[in-house]
């Protein structure tokens, strides 16, 4: 039977509510994941007040702090470490991550022991133990976190993502029938939870703004420089082509980025450049599935994710059988220019195809 969108007679606060009472029902532990952003924000003061409803006095949060983002953001969620419900771990460890550079996909280590950090980790945080010798992923920081957390049983980490960010997570949000905003993670014990996964940028402030819940102001920064409100580290690949408007959000930081990795000034002086050459990129790559392997090949230089990106090919092109105009060649080519191969590309809206 075809699944069909149709309304309820309620709103998404009361739903997400109710999403909440059921996590607590079905796990025997339950943290919020908090970056400090505005949609973790919202869920850790929404679960606080389910938590008040069944009678708990505490909410455990857990906060991965990723080196390289602004002071005000670090300043706010210390801010939340001090509140007395507030039971937080805050983790600063080797995390594997990536920065774009013209094009150019590159492996970072976010607290890199082989590194100078650009701050001091508070004194509180949570590091490798003694004799670790560990990079973690995305994959595995849950299970990790989850232990060193001491998070018993059936483990639940409440998270603020909304499907309307993007194609990728709307289709996580939709693939089951049930429980759709509960879905696994890399750990069998973790599951990896949406509560709000149905509500809109205007929801959340409507929220704060009826709770009198103040947000973190870089969002005010980022307004006036006509950037997209987000909490991330300045050089994921949607961050880095706008990395000069950082020295507007945060020149600090956006100074301590080029220190520590010196090719991002290239990022940040010469993108429009690099977006020319993008589109001869695309007249050379873009006309085939095998102008997009060539480029694979002779770009991709890290032996993991070239694996990766190889197998994102693979899929793409058994999807394409089925529907070979949701995939054409130009569209797979800028998903794998614009780092995105780690990710499942979505198919191509029908209203953008040709």
């Amino acid at each position: 039977m075809v699944r069909q969108k149709d309304y309820i007679e309620t709103n998404v606060y009361d739903e997400a509510k109710k999403r909440v009472h059921h996590i607590y029902d079905t796990h025997d532990s339950l943290a919020v994941c908090f970056s400090g952003g505005k949609d973790s924000l919202a869920t850790l003061h929404l679960v606080w007040e389910v938590a008040q409803e069944r009678g708990k006095k505490k909410v455990k949060v857990i906060f991965r702090d990723e080196e390289f983002i602004p002071s005000v953001v670090i300043d706010f969620v210390q801010s939340y470490n001090d509140k007395e419900w507030v039971d937080m771990d805050y983790y600063c460890v080797p995390l594997l991550s990536s920065r774009y550079v013209l094009g150019t996909v590159k492996e970072y280590v976010q607290w890199d022991l082989k590194r100078k950090h650009i701050r001091k980790k508070p004194e509180y945080a949570i590091n490798l133990r003694e004799g670790e010798d560990l990079v973690l992923d995305q994959y595995s920081s849950d299970g990790y976190i989850a232990k060193r957390s001491n998070l018993k049983g059936k483990v639940a980490f409440v998270t603020g993502i909304r499907a309307s960010e993007s194609l990728i997570r709307l289709r996580a949000s939709v693939n089951k029938l049930n429980d759709n905003y509960i879905n696994a993670s890399s750990d069998k014990r973790v599951s990896l939870c949406k509560p709000l996964f149905d509500w809109e940028e205007n929801d959340i402030f409507k929220y704060f703004y009826e709770e009198k819940i103040p947000y973190c102001r870089i969002y005010d920064r980022q307004i006036w420089a006509g950037v997209q409100l987000r909490v991330a580290t300045p050089m994921v690949s949607e961050s880095a082509k706008k990395l000069d408007k950082l020295k507007h959000v945060d020149p600090v930081l956006y100074e301590q980025v080029v220190e520590a990795f010196p090719e991002m000034l290239l990022q940040s002086r010469y993108y429009l450049e690099a977006r020319k050459s993008m589109q001869r990129e695309v007249e050379k790559y873009g006309s085939s599935i095998q102008g997009v392997k060539q480029w694979i090949e002779e770009n991709i230089k890290e032996p993991d994710w070239k694996k990766k990106a190889k197998a994102e090919l693979h899929s793409i092109v058994r999807r394409r059988i089925a529907d070979k105009g949701a995939y054409p060649p130009d569209y797979v080519f800028k998903h794998f220019r614009n780092g995105g191969f780690k990710k499942t590309l979505m198919p191509l809206p029908k209203s953008q195809r040709k």
